[in-house]
């Protein structure tokens, strides 16, 4: 410091850095972010804060295998939606052409004089043979994944029905319909279908599977009023031909492309232990190389229930039986309904039309009861759709003392609106319960029920009408197991810690 020069007081330095500070502006300050949840679907979204709250906001990019809670623009933006397509258009035509039975009932009876007990044994063999081939279908889809076991189904189902053109007697109808058929439909059905939506979506699968089987409704929907056309114009023989020439020609590049299961992530990969032994112990290495102690069991055995873990519970018994009483209220109405309305004097196109809006109901009624599932919860959604069979039910019991067109458009909008609502239910809680690497096998064990309920109706239609000469007995019946089943639903709630 120069000599006779005085230091600056504290006064002047402070007033010397206000007019700095007058000259270039305030200093320049960082800006500073944090994060907050979106209310609409629980993204993270970044904020920066020197502009404003909000004037920086981006939403992180979701990575392409992210498990997601199926939020409006999810679906839209990943390969989800692809995985909804080729479930719903793939159940669509399979329940089509399994559904379409019944219009296929009086040009069979009326070409072969054969009685209509003897004619729905086909189904009822179909619905067998689908129940002894579910677990099997099961053991393959865990071994072999759902897209070879989907394609082989593929294959079955539209042999089935071009072979079934040339049926002669009755041997054949029960072979390509009760055999070749349900084998396809085992390859098409919940259970291929219920373990690959499970594998891409792990929160709120009642809403996904609701939206995938409603596909099965739709088809009904399209599949009904077509077949009658094609009856009425080129006969059952072409008919039969060319939906399944038409189903081998949609399904087999669909499924080819589109159905496959989603890449595991690499922290999935390395969180699985290694169960080789190691050392003296014999303890489980974890992820890190750790030795487990020798006492624990290796820590996936409580996320993947086992078959045998899950028969001794209550919860797979209640839900094996709500499977078991489902169709015994369902298939007797359905498999002869088109043949009720044509004794009651309505034109076989008005009948199968309203077979179609069934169908179109069902559609509604499966995406409905799907997110009544989330929402509500699997026993109470159950419940609302049990009560809407059982008021179709009494529709078409009105209908038998009463012929008017109107007690037959009411049958078609309740009984629809409740037709198939229990797979999408069943399906979630059983993902719920049972998920895991043996979902497979246990859905197909599940489904053992549904093949011997869907074997008794049928056939307990047709011979409740070749004794009586009505269907009174069917009607009330459907009512009688709609409440078994309902209650079948609410004992398999968990049970409370």
């Amino acid at each position: 410091m120069a000599a006779g020069r005085r230091r600056r007081g504290p006064r002047r330095r402070r007033a010397g850095l206000r007019a700095q500070r007058r000259r270039s502006g305030p200093p320049r300050r960082r800006p500073w972010r944090r994060w907050r949840r979106c209310p609409r679907d629980g993204e993270r979204r970044e904020e920066g804060g020197h502009r404003g709250l909000g004037a920086r906001v981006g939403r992180r990019r979701r990575r392409r295998h992210e498990p997601d809670r199926l939020g409006r623009r999810a679906i839209l933006a990943s390969p989800r939606a692809t995985i909804l397509v080729v479930v719903w258009v793939s159940l669509a035509v399979a329940n089509g052409l399994y559904f379409s039975f019944s219009v296929f009932l009086p040009p069979l009876v009326e070409e072969f004089r054969w009685s209509r007990a003897l004619t729905s044994g086909a189904l009822s063999l179909s619905t067998v043979v689908q129940g002894a081939l579910a677990p099997v279908a099961g053991l393959l889809v865990d071994r072999l994944g759902p897209r070879r076991v989907i394609l082989a189904g593929v294959g079955f189902l539209s042999a089935a029905a071009l072979l079934a053109a040339t049926v002669r007697g009755p041997w054949e109808l029960y072979l390509y319909t009760g055999v070749l058929g349900a084998v396809g439909l085992v390859g098409l059905g919940p259970v291929p279908m219920g373990v690959l939506l499970s594998r891409w979506f792990s929160q709120r699968r009642g809403r996904a599977v609701g939206i995938a089987f409603s596909g099965m409704g739709a088809g009904v929907f399209v599949t009904g009023p077509l077949a009658q056309w094609l009856i009425g114009s080129f006969g059952w023989r072409a008919a039969t031909a060319t939906l399944g020439a038409g189903a081998l020609a949609i399904l087999l590049p669909l499924v080819w492309l589109g159905a496959h299961d989603p890449r595991p992530r690499r922290n999935e990969r390395s969180a699985e232990p290694d169960e080789t032994p190691s050392g003296e112990g014999g303890g489980v290495r974890g992820e890190w190389g750790s030795e487990a102690p020798r006492l624990l069991p290796p820590p996936r055995t409580e996320s993947h229930p086992t078959l045998s873990g899950a028969i001794g519970m209550r919860a797979f018994w209640a839900l094996w039986f709500a499977y078991l009483f489902t169709p015994l209220a369902v298939f007797p109405v359905t498999t002869h309904q088109v043949a009720f309305a044509i004794d009651r004097g309505f034109q076989p196109l008005l009948a199968a039309s309203v077979f179609g809006i069934m169908g179109l109901m069902s559609s509604i009624g499966r995406i409905s009861f799907g997110f009544a599932v989330d929402r509500l919860g699997g026993p109470l959604a159950a419940t609302l759709s049990y009560g809407c069979t059982a008021a179709g039910a009494l529709a078409l019991l009105a209908l038998e003392g009463d012929p008017r067109v109107g007690w037959l458009v009411a049958y078609a909008l309740v009984f629809g609106l409740g037709f198939g609502a229990r797979g999408p239910i069943i399906t979630a809680m059983a993902s719920d319960l049972f998920g895991g690497r043996r979902f497979g096998v246990i859905y197909g064990a599940l489904s053992i029920g549904n093949g011997i309920g869907g074997a008794i109706g049928p056939w307990f239609g047709g011979v409740v009408h070749d004794m009586t000469g009505a269907y009174r007995v069917v009607f009330l019946s459907s009512v009688a197991f709609c409440a078994c089943g309902s209650a079948c639903f609410w004992l398999s709630r968990r049970r409370a810690p």
